[in-house]
Formats: C-alpha cells, sequence, structure tokens
C-alpha cells in the first residue's frame, strides 16, 4: 500500500486540508487514520495571515489534531531564519500574527534603520507601509519574503496574495526578495526538523508550482490533489507530480500507486532569456578566449540580448563593450538550448536558462581591452594550448565552429 512507503506526510493546507472554513474532503479522516498508524504528519503552509496556534485551532475544530510543532509555517520559518541570521531590528509588514512570531524568537520590530525588512499578507495593508519597505529595500536592507504565493484558494474564488505584493516591490527595486516559503529549500528542510536525514517524507499539495515544484528541488516526491489533468512540455519539468488524486480519500485505495518522478541534473530555472556568443579566430588560427570574472573560467565571449536588438546587433555590442574589438558576423555557429549546460545559477539567487546563439565572427578593428567589470583575462589561444579551467559547453561550441561544413548545430 502506498501508505507504508513513507513515514513523514507533509501537507498543504490550503485547498487540501481546507478552503476557508471548509474542510477538504477526506482530510480529517486520513489524517486520523495516518496518526493511528504512527506516522507523522505535519502541515506546510505559505499563509502567512494566522499564527501556528491559530491554525491549530481552526484544525481542532475541523477535529484534526496537531501539536503546534508539527504546524510549519511561512511566518514561523521567517522568524527562525531571522534568529539564525542573527537580525536584531526588524521592519515588517504584515498581521500582528506574523510580528508576534517574530518578536517570540527575540527579534524586535522597528519602524526605522531595520536590519531587515519582512513581507508578508495582511488583508488591512496600506500603501504607505509598501512605501516604506521600497525605501528601505532601495538602501540595500536584507530583502525577506513569507511567500511568493501570487493568489490564494477562498470560497469565492482567488484572492491576491503575499506574492503580489513582493513582485510589487521588486519591480519598484529592481532587487530579489529572498523566498523563506514554498517552494524555497528552507521550509521543507525546517519542515523534517527531529526527523533522520532517512526518514521516507512524502509532500502532499494542490500546487505544480509551489508544492510540487518546492519538493522535487529538495528530493522529495509528492502527490498533487487536482481533478485537473496538467500537460507538462517535458519529463524534465519539476512540476511533475509523482501521484494525482482528486481527494484525499484516494490516498487509501490499494489501487493507488507512485510514478516516481526522476529528478534531471540541472536546477529549476526561474525564467529563460536569449544569448548570444562569439566564436572569434585570428590569421593564426587562434580562437578568443576571456578569463570570466564571475567563477573565474575561460569561456567564449557571450552576453544576453536586449530589448529590441537583433541577434547580430546583440553580438557586435557584447564584444565592443567587453573587448573594445569591432567585429563582422560571419554565419552561425550552432544554437544552444538544453538545460544540463544552459541552466546557471548565480550568486544573486537567479536561475536561469539560456538559449544561446553563437556566431562565428571576425574581427575588423581595435585593440583588445578588458571590461574589468565583467572579464579577468583575455587572449587568443591555440586549441592545444587552452588556458583552464575551461566552462565544458564552450569546449563543445568550439568544436562546432571548427568544423569545416559550416552546418549549423542544434544542442
Amino acid at each position: 500500500m502506498f501508505i507504508d512507503e513513507f513515514e513523514l506526510f507533509l501537507f498543504d493546507a490550503d485547498g487540501v486540508i481546507y478552503i476557508g472554513d471548509q474542510l477538504c474532503l477526506g482530510a480529517a479522516e486520513v489524517i486520523s487514520w495516518l496518526q493511528k498508524r504512527g506516522k507523522g504528519v505535519r502541515i506546510l503552509t505559505n499563509d502567512s495571515r494566522f499564527s501556528r496556534e491559530e491554525i491549530q485551532e481552526k484544525l481542532s475544530r475541523m477535529n484534526i489534531f496537531l501539536d503546534k510543532e508539527d504546524i510549519i509555517t511561512a511566518s514561523w520559518c521567517v522568524a527562525y531564519y531571522l534568529q539564525k541570521m542573527k537580525a536584531s531590528k526588524v521592519l515588517v509588514v504584515g498581521t500582528d500574527a506574523l510580528k508576534r512570531e517574530i518578536t517570540e524568537m527575540g527579534v524586535t520590530l522597528v519602524d526605522d534603520s531595520p536590519e531587515a525588512i519582512v513581507i508578508g499578507f495582511n488583508e488591512d495593508l496600506k500603501l504607505k507601509e509598501i512605501q516604506q519597505a521600497i525605501r528601505y529595500v532601495e538602501r540595500g536592507v536584507a530583502f525577506i519574503a513569507t511567500n511568493g504565493d501570487i493568489s490564494y484558494p477562498t470560497p469565492q474564488g482567488r484572492q491576491p496574495a503575499t506574492g503580489s505584493i513582493v513582485r510589487l516591490i521588486e519591480n519598484v527595486t529592481g532587487r530579489k526578495a529572498f523566498i523563506v516559503g514554498k517552494p524555497s529549500a528552507l521550509i521543507f528542510q525546517i519542515a523534517q526538523n527531529g526527523y533522520s536525514p532517512e526518514t521516507r517524507t512524502i509532500m502532499i499539495g494542490d500546487s505544480p508550482e509551489i508544492d510540487i515544484l518546492g519538493a522535487h528541488q529538495v528530493n522529495i516526491p509528492a502527490v498533487l490533489v487536482s481533478a485537473q489533468l496538467i500537460q507538462y512540455p517535458t519529463l524534465r519539468d519539476y512540476r511533475i507530480p509523482d501521484g494525482q488524486v482528486n481527494n484525499l480519500f484516494q490516498l487509501l485505495e490499494e489501487s493507488f500507486q507512485l510514478y516516481p518522478w526522476k529528478k534531471p541534473d540541472f536546477p529549476w530555472p526561474e525564467k529563460i532569456e536569449v544569448a548570444v556568443a562569439a566564436f572569434i579566430l585570428n590569421k593564426n588560427k587562434q580562437i578568443l578566449l576571456i578569463k570570466r570574472k564571475d567563477n573565474s573560467y575561460w569561456a567564449l565571449p557571450t552576453g544576453r540580448m536586449e530589448r529590441g536588438e537583433t541577434l547580430e546587433e546583440a553580438v557586435i555590442r557584447e564584444i565592443k563593450e567587453e573587448l573594445n574589438l569591432k567585429i563582422r558576423v560571419k554565419y552561425l555557429v550552432g544554437l544552444y538550448s538544453h538545460p544540463s549546460d544552459q541552466v546557471l545559477s548565480y550568486s544573486s539567487g537567479e536561475t536561469i536558462q539560456f538559449v544561446t546563439v553563437c556566431f562565428f565572427c571576425e574581427a575588423k578593428e581595435g585593440d583588445l581591452r578588458n571590461n574589468q567589470s565583467e572579464i579577468l583575462e583575455s587572449g587568443f589561444y591555440s586549441v592545444s594550448q587552452f588556458p583552464q579551467p575551461m566552462v565544458n559547453s564552450h569546449l563543445r561550441w568550439i568544436e562546432d565552429g571548427l568544423r569545416e561544413d559550416r552546418l549549423t548545430i542544434f544542442r
């Protein structure tokens, strides 16, 4: 039986256990059934409006009985995180429940000179609170959010949630928030506190983008609760559940089984961008390489395409900006999009999948001079004398550029 395979069951709250004050079909019965068989049960919710005590009381009215320690909220995880980062003064945009969770960890709430900004959700939120937060985020104060949920389900339909506020602040300031709640790895790690690393754990939620994605990022299998069949573009998609049910009762059926999703060899990208690369040979058949400042690896010169540009204009601009060379684009070497090579994570927290277009180019004029904000060194090198370490995927691009048949390569 499926239930026997796991020891710890993590349940999303909204849309799985309840919607508003309405208990979801099978929620109380399944949780009671698990508890009687000695299974660990924890609620894992992004809802930052309520404290753990308030959610515990709400669940008890629905005949679901859990210890406070088994209710893992994004609010409490933020408080836990602030304590770990030793933040002493914090400005909070959110409910009194969120503020209580934070102060109970020994953190002081302030309106001026905070060390961190915490964004939660409050149905009575005022514009001036957002404006105040924006001022401090622009000054470089740590920017933390309980979750990135754009909306949440209610009996009247979906309503805007914390992520809507976070997006607004990100768009105004150009800074990215550190998300504590799902699908962040942090909340899943906290949810397993008190259990050994070998504990067989499963997540049960109603959101592919939040519950399933988050669980898969930390190697936890996940079941989707939904009557809707979703078509995913590729089997490498982190949002593909290991199983799906219409309601929680189906978890107890003998016929229910998992079809384990296989995690690919790349992290899940937040967005896709177009990039260009230049393969430049000199008269001695040497290839222009740069040593990147961000990771100290040697590579072909690359850069991102800007809005309004053509691909040709983008590669010409990038080489001029980075290396002070004017180039002529001769032909297309290859198009590279495979996520194993083209998903990159940055220190800012961003993870991006690139579609890179590589061109065979020739230098027309200019003295090689590095843009020191991006490049440590540059030079022309023979294949047999490439400096190390090299970006592996660029070695394959160089092989493609050296082909005499000039066939465009797709990888």
